[in-house]
């Protein structure tokens, strides 16, 4: 395999410290190991910033940490562009830092944009949840929306 991944995985975060760790991980869960991830950190002064840092410093093959000049807060749109310009996979991939994914996201997806060409965009069915305090098994903390 050569240095460059086939799915380059972008994560904005602004003060994600609570999510971010959770978020990570899901990325390293995938089925589907071809990426890389970009960290964008867009100025945060929580403990998000470590905690992306300490991914990129351990998992370097994998994990590359960015922030804006002067640590500076530019927003969402600013901070998915840096990533974007930074990363050099053949497909991009958007996870937000308070999202997860399930394990097999990349999987079911990259084969649907390797056999479709003409394809630009993939997207799956979100499961909402609204409070982490609940149990999982509590109907009114998950939803997933209905498809059309």
């Amino acid at each position: 395999m050569n240095n460059i991944h086939q799915v380059s995985v972008i994560t904005i975060f602004l003060n994600a410290e609570k999510f971010i760790h959770e978020a990570i991980e899901s990325v390293f869960a995938q089925t589907y190991d071809n990426w890389d991830l970009w960290l964008v950190d867009d100025g945060s002064t929580d403990a998000s910033a470590e905690i992306a840092r300490r991914f990129a410093n351990q998992q370097s093959r994998k994990v590359r940490y960015l922030e804006h000049v002067g640590h500076k807060n530019r927003g969402m749109s600013a901070s998915r562009n840096l990533g974007i310009r930074n990363a050099n996979g053949r497909y991009s991939a958007f996870l937000d830092a308070d999202d997860v994914w399930l394990p097999e996201k990349l999987e079911r997806q990259v084969p649907i944009l390797e056999s479709q060409p003409q394809v630009a965009m993939v997207y799956g069915p979100t499961e909402y949840w609204h409070n982490w305090r609940r149990s999982r098994r509590d109907a009114t903390a998950r939803k997933a929306p209905e498809t059309m």
